[in-house]
């Protein structure tokens, strides 16, 4: 063969060899879904190429699969381009077409074939022979060296920080994290950055400042199991963190209590996933392992009919065993449930089928130890994130309990100092693992770090998360700059307040310039008046200092002024001795004037 046949039309890239398992499980899916279907219609598939795009797109499949794209081409490449990831696409539709990203979410794939063949056509008809979109000539057009400019790079790499900071994380990342500052300024937005940064550094580097890629991949992260979110508040508990009891109602009426899992307990255990890598594999007493689907393994009895084992009950035998609750000898002797008692796993499986089932866990053990196969998947050796929400609405001393200790880098199971401890309810012995990471963001206006948990405070990094005015730069609503406008606002909440109430830009990044001041009345009257009523307690003296008020010429322009209330007729006419407070109230007039947020600015 030549030297361009075996060079291949193209390359996938590290995402698609990283996740080549999944493309091949793919491609196992589709070949038994064109088996199922009749001759004719296989000839209907492999004749036309829009029937065939539409047929392989519906092939499910988990997350977004590159071969869903690369298949087409190569059965029709007249209609389909060479293009094996959808962000490309998404360029050359912006570009070539003026279609924004929103546009570009609601088509298909096949309308994204069909409006590329449209493109590609009238290119060559322009250029009078064959394009592509690749070479020299055409790709500086859709896709330039510097993407989309630093305000959205900003935005999309984690605030102001840019994408350099993730990847200096994905090389020296630390297990515990705090993203703190005040509300509003991109903190929650950052941990997809901060997670992916940890998890998948190759692809954050591959496609810096694209937040829809991002995004999505941090979407298949969570759905693989590798990424969990959780926000605490004031409710939250040890029981609903580590483990606690659980009541349940029996048939005959009767309550019975259990020890059930909390959120990072559970995150805790080891995962195996549904890969048996031996077809047909013999078990022993006539039974063998015919298939293996994401969610059953599937075994062939003596008498040849089908038994399906959840692969969620193998699992959690597999974790008992690892965390030397129970043995492999007591599930061949139907000692589970003794060692056991609160275990909710079906008994009349576990025993009824002793004989077989010993030998399915200790296979997966000892493929698990010895590294053979990839049956044990990224999710169960690679890293794993959990981040926690608002960390600093919930007790922490109360929710964390002795995982205070445990989750110090140096206690971390496999560490030189690495400790365990065994839990309240289930008795078992608890360690952290040492590839689990955290991720916490707190909000200072709720709740200062000076007040937080001495023992948290020693055991996260803290990084402070500014407001960030110049993320508005440019952005004018009928003459007010909105950047100069939040910066003169933070300056003088933090001289009448403190640096932790201020206000962060997030509320304003969805204002685009413009003559009208609907956007900008709204951000004020359902957020920004709201927080500094609540910042100051109602002080309204203090509220018109931020907002300038007290040195506004054009009373009209004032957006808190003074209400007229005459005491005479409130208490009568013997009121002149009654104290009284001045009342206040909002002129929602002035959110309709440019000139009153104009003279926000006013002198600093």
């Amino acid at each position: 063969m030549t030297h361009e046949v075996l060079e291949g039309f193209g390359s996938g890239g590290p995402g698609y060899l990283a996740h080549r398992w999944r493309e091949v499980r793919f491609l196992v899916n589709m070949t038994l879904g064109a088996k199922r279907k009749s001759p004719q219609e296989r000839r209907d598939l492999l004749t036309s190429p829009w029937t065939f795009a539409e047929w392989i797109d519906r092939v499910p499949d988990e997350g977004y699969r590159q071969l869903k794209l690369i298949l087409p081409y190569l059965m029709f490449p007249d209609s389909f381009e060479r293009i094996s990831t959808p962000r490309d696409i998404r360029r050359l539709l912006a570009h070539f077409c003026g279609l924004s990203k929103a546009q570009i979410k609601q088509m298909s794939k096949v309308e994204w074939a069909k409006v590329l063949l449209d493109v590609r056509k009238r290119l060559e008809a322009e250029k009078g022979g064959p394009i592509d979109f690749y070479d020299d000539a055409l790709k500086p057009l859709w896709n330039p060296e510097d993407t989309d400019g630093e305000k959205t790079k900003a935005v999309a790499d984690g605030i102001e920080t840019g994408l350099a900071d993730a990847t200096a994380l994905a090389v020296t990342p630390n297990l515990n994290q705090i993203l703190y500052g005040p509300p509003g300024t991109g903190k929650t937005f950052r941990t997809i950055d901060r997670a992916l940064a940890i998890l998948d550094p190759d692809f954050v580097r591959r496609n810096r400042g694209d937040r829809d890629e991002l995004k999505g991949r941090f979407d298949e992260l969570m759905a693989e199991g590798r990424i969990r979110f959780v926000t605490f508040h004031q409710s939250f508990s040890y029981e609903d963190f580590v483990e606690g009891l659980r009541a349940e109602a029996r048939p005959d009426g009767s309550l019975h209590y259990y020890v059930a899992d909390g959120v990072f307990k559970e995150f805790c255990k080891p995962s195996w996933v549904a890969k048996w890598p031996v077809p047909e594999m013999p078990l022993g007493s006539g039974y063998k392992v015919i298939k293996a689907t994401d969610e059953v393994l599937w075994l062939e009895k003596p008498n040849r009919s089908q038994l399906p084992l959840p692969w969620d009950l193998l699992n959690e035998l597999c974790n008992l065993v690892v965390q030397k609750q129970i043995s492999i000898d007591d599930i061949r002797d139907k000692r589970v449930f003794e060692r056991v008692p609160d275990s909710r796993l079906e008994k009349y499986i576990i025993n009824g089928y002793n004989n077989i089932i010993p030998h399915i866990v200790d296979a997966i053990l000892t493929e698990r130890a010895g590294g053979v196969s990839k049956r044990v998947t990224e999710a169960a050796h690679g890293r794993r994130v959990l981040i926690i929400d608002e960390i600093n609405r919930g007790n922490i001393s109360k929710i964390f309990g002795e995982l205070i200790t445990l989750i110090e880098p140096s206690k971390r199971a496999g560490a030189t100092e690495a400790l365990s401890a065994v839990l309240p309810y289930s008795k078992a012995r608890f360690e952290v693992p040492s590839d689990l990471f955290i991720i916490g963001t707190m909000n200072t206006a709720d709740r200062s770090l000076a007040a937080l948990d001495i023992a948290l405070r020693r055991r996260f990094t803290f990084e402070e998360v500014e407001p960030d005015p110049s993320l508005l730069e440019g952005v004018e609503i009928a003459g007010v700059d909105v950047g100069r406008l939040l910066h003169t606002i933070n300056a003088r909440i933090e001289a009448l307040l403190d640096r932790d109430h201020r206000i962060g830009h997030a509320y304003f990044m969805q204002l685009s310039t413009s003559d009208r001041m609907d956007e900008l009345k709204w951000v004020f009257q359902a957020q920004i008046l709201p927080l500094l009523q609540e910042y100051f307690y109602e002080d309204w003296e203090r509220i018109r200092l931020v907002l300038n008020d007290h040195r506004k010429a054009n009373p009209e322009d004032r957006f808190i002024v003074e209400r007229k209330v005459s005491l005479a007729t409130l208490f009568g006419d013997d009121a002149k001795s009654v104290p009284a407070t001045k009342g206040w109230e909002i002129n929602w007039a002035a959110l309709d004037r440019p000139m009153a947020f104009l003279a926000i600015i006013g002198d600093d």
